[in-house]
């Protein structure tokens, strides 16, 4: 049989405090509330809402306040995250937060881009093995994540279907180079530090005249942890 757990009192909330309140203001507070919700006051008397406010005076005003709030706050940790799963809204990464894993001038100054260098070779030599490093803040990593990633593309000629070498439309190139937009969408339950995702490239044309000039990609995911200073 299905049982409904009982919510976790706030007590703070009753006492309408913020939590971690001094011990003045909840007495304050206290004696504003009991003195509108006294059984004895005729007009605004109620005898179940003074017992909670009596209740939650009675618990942060003694030695059961320590383990309340730590248990208060955990509840509060654990409410937060289902809130933001739930959420169907998916985060929509800025472009700065999406960046290529090695910048072309560097691969260049290493000698790396040299005519018929190939790609795991560069990865052999710098030890990187993937394309793009996507960035997520910790809290991010609890809701879906959508991260656009710009990549060229060659375009067939339409003109000449990349059959005629005399086409004045492509300079008989048969194609010509252009960039396109990959969205890729992450759910939160694969989101780990530097896991890395592989994607193959010819399932995501953007139409028929187009690939996509890499065979495949290589995204990396990278969580940023929140960094407290301490003064």
């Amino acid at each position: 049989m299905k049982t409904n757990t009982p919510p976790f009192p706030d007590y703070y909330e009753t006492l309408e405090l913020p939590f971690g309140a001094t011990a003045e203001e909840i007495r304050s507070s206290f004696r504003r509330i009991a003195k509108i919700y006294h059984p004895d006051v005729p007009t605004t008397g109620s005898e179940p809402r003074f017992l909670e406010v009596l209740k939650a005076y009675q618990i942060l005003c003694s030695a059961k306040r320590k383990f309340y709030d730590d248990a208060f706050k955990k509840f509060r940790a654990v409410e937060f995250i289902r809130d933001e799963i739930n959420r169907s809204e998916p985060i929509i990464l800025p472009p700065s937060r999406v960046s290529f894993s090695t910048g072309i001038s560097e691969l260049a100054k290493k000698g790396l881009m040299r005519k018929g260098y190939r790609t795991k070779d560069r990865r052999k030599v710098t030890g990187i093995n993937y394309d793009i490093i996507v960035q997520i803040k910790d809290r991010e990593a609890l809701r879906r994540v959508i991260a656009t990633i710009p990549l060229t593309v060659r375009i067939v000629c339409q003109v000449c279907m990349g059959g005629d070498p005399h086409c004045r439309a492509c300079d008989g190139a048969g194609s010509y180079k252009s960039s396109r937009n990959l969205k890729v969408e992450f759910p939160p339950s694969t989101l780990q530090n530097n896991r890395i995702f592989e994607f193959d490239l010819s399932k995501f044309r953007p139409d028929s005249y187009t690939h996509f000039k890499k065979k495949s990609l290589r995204v990396m995911i990278h969580i940023m942890k929140k960094i407290s200073l301490a003064v």
